[in-house]
């Protein structure tokens, strides 16, 4: 007798998900009998750290970092806060060892967010900490980053009736996409806020290495850790390849919800993994951190020729590994990146995949190599000519 297949729907919080920063292309990624020009990925944010032949782990090296290996990173971590930033952690209770900053943040959400919670996202921003909340039963509200602030976001929402009852505010410093951070006066006012209100800020702080620069950590504000946590990937901060491997620092309560949250999928950490992250913080800033700084100031140079050739204004800082740049007279950014691609298979993502204020904007990712910058520059350029001749013809 058959047996009839069973009908089940998605929870209603799937339909809920933002889209992926790249979902406009789906449908041109579509395999095709006809040889097409190579696509120069423009978009796409890899990590340019690999791991060497000689970093690659033995038996004993792929085995589960036991509690001491840990807490001996920990005490590094602590240790290195002290110096950099000049902020006093507890290694036990106010460190916690994960995955990577996406692993992080979902956790974040099981531990603390319920059915209805109000939660607070950048609009522009990444679509994880929206994601996070959705995926939680959460209710994501969004506060203003534009550019008639320069990028620093306003929290004027936080002052409303909504603030009295949110529990999160998820914050970004330096900012993807636009590189805009929070000056320390900026975050001692946050700090007060968030303690008025009783939110708790998560701060991704998962550039702050990139430009060289020393920036304002939340643990380096007076009573920042009392308010909130910072999440970091140990690969972004100290050069490592991109493993799935991250950190959170601060409020003692919130770390000790992300450690028992942690237990319902706990993430596989070998030793190999604490081993290179402790090497990597006593000799910070590493060579492969430096290495990483002068390919994106490589791939900056080529990708302001583009903006110039393609007519766009870069409005972003050096902050971050993007370059987030203005088209004219607002045009609609899908409509620029799929006629970007389309014409000249050059792949940028489009400002609407970080929120509804990213209209007439694109992002460049800055870890494409120079190469694939100074292949774009050409090809657009060549085209750019084809055009002009048939116009004169």
């Amino acid at each position: 007798m058959p047996v009839k297949k069973i009908v089940i729907d998605k929870a209603n919080r799937i339909y809920q998900l933002p889209p992926e920063i790249m979902s406009f292309m789906r449908s041109e990624m579509k395999p095709s009998l006809i040889k097409k020009t190579e696509v120069l990925d423009l978009a796409t944010f890899r990590w340019p750290v690999l791991i060497d032949s000689d970093q690659l782990p033995d038996e004993t090296g792929l085995r589960r970092a036991g509690k001491e290996k840990i807490e001996q990173l920990k005490e590094e971590l602590a240790g290195w806060f002290l110096e950099y930033h000049k902020a006093k952690l507890n290694p036990l209770r106010e460190i916690f060892i994960g995955g990577g900053i996406t692993s992080t943040v979902l956790t974040l959400a099981q531990a603390f967010i319920d059915g209805g919670d109000i939660v607070f996202v950048p609009d522009i921003g990444v679509p994880l900490y929206r994601q996070a909340t959705a995926a939680c039963g959460g209710q994501p509200v969004s506060y203003v980053i534009s550019q008639k602030n320069d990028w620093i976001p306003t929290f004027e929402k936080v002052n409303t009736r909504l603030g009295r009852v949110a529990r999160f505010l998820f914050l970004n410093s330096p900012h993807n996409p636009t590189g805009a951070e929070l000056s320390e006066k900026d975050l001692d006012n946050l700090v007060w806020l968030a303690g008025r209100e009783n939110i708790a800020i998560v701060n991704d702080a998962a550039y702050q290495a990139i430009s060289g620069r020393k920036h304002t950590s939340l643990m380096s504000i007076v009573g920042g850790k009392n308010v909130g946590i910072e999440v970091y990937s140990f690969a972004y901060l100290f050069g490592l390849p991109a493993l799935p491997f991250g950190f959170a620092v601060g409020n003692r309560d919130i770390i000790n919800g992300l450690q028992t949250a942690s237990r319902l999928n706990p993430p596989y950490l070998p030793e190999f993994y604490v081993d290179m992250a402790i090497r990597a913080i006593r000799h910070f800033p590493t060579e492969s951190i430096r290495a990483v700084r002068k390919s994106i100031d490589q791939s900056l140079a080529e990708a302001v020729s583009l903006l110039d050739m393609l007519g766009l204004e870069k409005t972003s800082s050096d902050a971050v590994p993007f370059v987030w740049a203005k088209l004219k007279r607002r045009s609609r950014s899908t409509t620029a990146a799929g006629l970007l691609y389309r014409r000249s298979r050059v792949l940028v993502a489009p400002g609407t995949g970080f929120g509804d204020s990213g209209r007439g904007f694109l992002r460049l990712s800055l870890t494409a190599p120079v190469e694939v910058y100074q292949a774009a520059n050409a090809r657009i350029k060549k085209k750019s000519r084809l055009l002009k001749m048939e116009q004169e013809q």
